[in-house]
């Protein structure tokens, strides 16, 4: 699939994208080696970028997404009956012991939506 048609149909626009069979290539344009072996899609749908916050629980975040994505249930169920993967990914970082915790509630619509959710924790602290 075309990540256009993705991003026409979510009504948000990629951040990174690719066609299956397109050359790769950095995110500065520099040519890599092979071609992409599948499409993908990635967005930041509030465009917040990495950043520092004590204001902000990822799960509270994670719900805003699933609202977001809600209307485009169907969209979203065609894609991954047609073999896509589709998740919702948080990256973290930090220097001590903490947990995200999904209610069942929100584990529910994960699933009503096709959507895996995936927590990439990174074991350093940044300097935003």
């Amino acid at each position: 699939m075309d990540p256009q048609e993705i991003s026409a149909a979510l009504g948000m626009r990629a951040k990174h994208s690719a066609i299956s069979g397109s050359q790769r290539i950095t995110p500065n344009g520099r040519a890599l080696g092979g071609v992409h072996a599948e499409s993908y899609w990635h967005s930041d749908p509030f465009e917040r970028g990495e950043y520092a916050s004590t204001d902000d629980l990822a799960e509270d975040v994670l719900i805003d997404v699933l609202q977001l994505l809600r209307p485009h249930k169907d969209f979203l169920v065609g894609l991954k009956q047609q073999g896509a993967r589709l998740h919702l990914q948080v990256s973290s970082f930090g220097t001590r012991n903490y947990a995200l915790e999904l209610p069942s509630e929100v584990l529910a619509q994960f699933s009503e939506l096709g959507l895996s959710f995936v927590h990439d924790i990174y074991p350093c602290a940044q300097g935003f």
